[in-house]
């Protein structure tokens, strides 16, 4: 399905491609403090199945707990997250995570799954119909 989306001001849009069946939710420590929530919702796309189409976004460099650095994208001006980048997009199974809430489908999207379970408030109900993971799956 293909989407746009933008930053809340609209200085940085974008495009991409997503695949319905890899929509959904991080409750990992990171996410929270990042989304300022619970959890962060998020889709995973392939590197050449997203595009920013308009602006220049910022970027702050992340060492994840795998070691991995994610590249996190975000509106210089109004803070917006966008999306994480791989460091290595040309990797096997190498993604983007794409601010699911940036779209403009974005009430119309549903998480299939749930990762980092294992740092999910206690007061968060699991989600029906998702498939949970204590940890990176």
């Amino acid at each position: 399905m293909e989407t746009t989306g933008a930053c809340f001001c609209g200085a940085i849009e974008y495009r991409a491609d997503l695949d319905l069946r890899r929509i959904g939710i991080c409750h990992c420590r990171d996410c929270q403090i990042l989304s300022g929530s619970a959890f962060r919702f998020a889709a995973l796309v392939p590197p050449d199945s997203f595009q920013i189409t308009k602006g220049e976004p910022r970027a702050f460099d992340k060492a994840a707990d795998s070691g991995r650095v994610r590249r996190l994208l975000f509106c210089a001006d109004c803070g917006s997250h966008i999306a994480s980048l791989p460091s290595d997009p040309d990797a096997t199974g190498a993604f983007v995570s794409l601010r699911v809430a940036t779209s403009k489908d974005f009430a119309s999207l549903k998480p299939t799954h749930e990762i980092w379970c294992g740092s999910k408030v206690t007061w968060m109900p699991d989600l029906a119909g998702t498939r949970r993971f204590e940890g990176q799956p």
